[in-house]
């Protein structure tokens, strides 16, 4: 296999987050949708978490012109129901990597705070402490409007209604055994892998989270997936907990 960034050439004909369902509206408040302009509307390109009410963290690989991103949060429509902002600046990790897809971490900040007494808008915990040698294990939520089917033999889709989806948090053994040199585990976490759900092109830069000590804590951003989108493989992970300062 040959991985790729989450919003690279991810040409997918399996189904679905991959393999997801709809979210239930007021679920996963945290969530927003990244959006350039696209003709006389806006295009989703990327997710994002909403980690205060001025910064959004995201991946570095995300990364467009601040002056023309625009963030959409507080709806599971990405384009209907929530409240649109500009953003200020938009900074990758200075250690991200493009040719290994490693530290690959942005933050965004916003030129207005969002409004947190709308109740479909909200915050995710980072980990409580920086650490490159952390691993997670059970399961953890994907969120994202990436591609459930795209590809030349199909007719292009991506879903209006956030998609979720549970994935088993894999071992850094594990990992690398499917990934060999391309995974990095300082930087990063992988989960799935079993053939029923993944990542695809548009998710990235999205909120993978878990329960840690019973709070939901953002563990990993979209980063990257096999070429094809094949669930078969693991979804990798930007490791925010290698990023926390």
């Amino acid at each position: 296999p040959w991985p790729f960034s989450g919003i690279g050439q991810c040409l997918p004909s399996n189904d679905r987050v991959i393999g997801g369902s709809d979210a239930a509206s007021g679920t996963y408040v945290w969530q927003v949708s990244l959006q350039e302009p696209y003709n006389d509307g806006y295009w989703h390109f990327c997710g994002g978490s909403l980690v205060s009410a001025n910064y959004i963290v995201t991946a570095a690989h995300c990364y467009m012109d601040p002056s023309i991103v625009t963030v959409y949060m507080g709806s599971t429509q990405k384009f209907s129901g929530g409240d649109r902002h500009t953003i200020t600046s938009f900074t990758a990790h200075p250690d991200y990597n493009s040719q290994r897809i490693s530290d690959d971490y942005a933050v965004i900040l916003l030129t207005e705070p969002a409004d947190l007494s709308n109740s479909n808008i909200g915050l995710v915990a980072l980990p409580a402490t920086e650490s490159t040698t952390v691993e997670y294990s059970g399961t953890g939520i994907v969120t994202g409007w990436g591609y459930y089917q795209y590809g030349p033999s199909v007719v292009d889709r991506l879903p209006d209604d956030l998609q979720m989806a549970t994935l088993e948090i894999l071992s850094d053994a594990d990992c690398e055994d499917s990934w060999r040199v391309y995974y990095q585990p300082e930087c990063m976490v992988c989960a799935g892998g079993s053939a029923t759900a993944g990542i695809c092109m548009g998710d990235s830069g999205g909120p993978f989270v878990t329960q840690l000590s019973g709070i939901t804590t953002l563990i990993g951003a979209v980063s990257w997936v096999e070429s094809n989108c094949d669930t078969s493989y693991p979804s990798v992970f930007a490791k925010i907990a290698g990023a926390r300062d």
